[in-house]
This record gives structure tokens, sequence and C-alpha cells, in this order.
């Protein structure tokens, strides 16, 4: 386990950010493997996306995955730039075996240029609620 790769009792997330969060859902929607980079370094006037990556939900009687995710992004002085709180993570048929899925819940975030430089963190509270495991991810990026 890493502050943004987990497991627990076989329920896992990898928290992401990429720019483009549209293009990477076009990648991710292909049938080959997707071409992942994660980015670190962000410049002003940016669009980035947030995604939980997550294989191992637990299904209900009717086969359903009932899970979500709490996003915070705090900016380098610690205060909360952007909150979403209990986005669906999957609320669909489980996924078949430990295939990785891509969360449906997407935290878009445009970079102004009076937001202030620096490292941001961006958190992902992920629950399994039929399975009742939670767990934090985090990942920074830094604002140039």
């Amino acid at each position: 386990d890493t502050s943004e790769r987990k497991s627990v009792n076989g329920f896992g997330g990898h928290l992401i950010i990429v720019e483009d969060p549209k293009g990477f859902i076009e990648e991710w929607s292909k049938p080959q493997t997707p071409n992942i980079k994660p980015v670190t370094d962000v410049k002003r006037g940016t669009v980035i996306g947030a995604f939980v990556l997550f294989a191992g939900c637990k299904p209900d009687n009717a086969g359903v995955c009932h899970s979500e995710v709490d996003y915070v992004v705090l900016k380098p002085d610690g205060s909360v730039y952007a909150e979403r709180k209990k986005q669906p993570l999957w609320d669909e048929q489980a996924p078949p075996g430990k295939n990785i899925q891509l969360s449906k819940a997407i935290l878009g975030i445009r970079m102004e240029p009076k937001d202030p430089a620096g490292e941001y963190k961006v958190r992902a509270k992920v629950s399994d609620l039929n399975a009742s495991i939670t767990f934090e991810l985090e990942t920074k990026f830094r604002l140039q």
C-alpha cells in the first residue's frame, strides 16, 4: 500500500490526477490497455481530473456494488480548495472478477490565475458500503 493506492480485504483503490479528464475517459473506454499519465506539475488555466481506479467491490444479493467517494482538495496552506461528498464510485452490477474499473465520480478542477502556487493535496475517502470497508487515499500536485 501507498498513500495513493490501498487495498482492504480485496477491495482496492488507486487515486490518480490527469490532465485533460475528457481525453482520459476516451482513452479508458478503448478496448486496449489505457495509457495512464498521472500529472504532478500543473500550470494555471489547466483542467485536471481526479479519478479513483478500483477493484473488488462486494456485490449485494442483486449483484450490485454500492460504493462512494468523498473528495477533498487542500490548498498549500491546508485550507479546503474544493470538496465533493458522497459521490458515486460505483452503483451498478459488480464488475467481473478483479477487473479494474474507473469510478463514476470524477472531480474536475480548473486551476485559476489567482490560485496560490505550491503543493495541493487531493484526498479521496473510498467506501464499499456493502462490505463496510472505508479507506483514504491521497496524492499531490504542484501548481506552478
